[in-house]
């Protein structure tokens, strides 16, 4: 289990701020295909990409709805 998922306690914002990080990378991978060798390494980093951000929204909407239990 990665660092971003792991069900640990999180700051004020700090949901928010893993979200952004997780689209600006996702962003970056998307921009920069050109650097990679191939275009297979190309869609790995970007599905890696783009599971941290899901990972990320699926996170925000668990505190959310435990928050309004």
């Amino acid at each position: 289990m990665s660092a971003m998922t792991a069900e640990t306690p999180t700051q004020p914002g700090s949901l928010e701020r893993m979200r952004d990080r997780a689209i600006s990378d996702y962003l970056a991978v998307s921009r920069n295909a050109h650097v990679y060798a191939t275009t297979t390494d190309y869609l790995a980093a970007e599905e890696r990409a783009w599971e941290r951000v899901q990972a990320s929204i699926r996170r925000s909407q668990r505190v959310e709805d435990s928050a309004l239990v």
